[in-house]
């Protein structure tokens, strides 16, 4: 018997004395051979591929449109609790800084509020140890003349002088505490900024 892969071949004699070929099928030889052709797609598979792998860098290039346009968004007049509030001394500036002891007139800076109609509620309390939650001023402040940019975009700036509201108050050796709090709308979430701060030189006696 002689192999050939997936059949074998023998010489097989008859009853008239002729050979005759007999071939045998090895089954599971034959089913590896013919899983082992290469099976060819048809062309109209090939296209359904190529469409789906265009669409799909299509879909890509689209969300990394979508990111960026959101981003740039953001940057411009970004979600949530913006804005902050600075205590400034004189001689008044517009940089960013806070200073925490100050004279009886000093300015509150507004700094990366949103935009809109917005005016933040700002009041002045005694806080210990010259006095508990004792209000001291009250007052109303436009914030919102352009959007959101930043710690560095001033919306606006107010003076103020509080020597006739400390008056009734005794001094303490840094002077009077006093704490800010401003309501400001247009915020995403908390919308209340505090600055707790000292004034001193008043121009009367303790």
């Amino acid at each position: 018997m002689k192999s050939l892969g997936a059949a074998s071949y023998r010489y097989k004699a008859t009853p008239r004395g002729r050979a005759s070929l007999a071939v045998y099928i090895n089954r599971a030889a034959f089913r590896t051979a013919l899983a082992r052709r290469p099976r060819r797609e048809p062309d109209s598979m090939n296209k359904i591929r190529r469409h789906g792998r265009i669409a799909a860098v299509a879909g890509v290039l689209a969300l990394g449109a979508l990111v960026f346009t959101g981003a740039q968004g953001f940057a411009e007049d970004p979600p949530g609790n913006n804005g902050t509030v600075k205590i400034d001394d004189i001689p008044f500036d517009q940089y960013p800084n806070n200073e925490p002891h100050v004279g009886c007139t000093f300015e509150v800076d507004f700094y990366g509020f949103d935009e809109g109609a917005f005016f933040a509620s700002v009041k002045f309390f005694a806080h210990p140890p010259t006095g508990r939650k004792i209000l001291l001023l009250s007052d109303s402040v436009f914030i919102g003349e352009d959007p959101a940019g930043g710690g560095t975009d001033l919306d606006a700036e107010r003076e103020y002088n509080l020597s006739e509201e400390l008056k009734p108050f005794m001094r303490h050796p840094q002077g009077f505490h006093v704490k800010l709090r401003v309501n400001a709308p247009g915020s995403i979430g908390k919308d209340t900024k505090f600055k707790t701060f000292w004034i001193d030189r008043c121009g009367y006696a303790a």
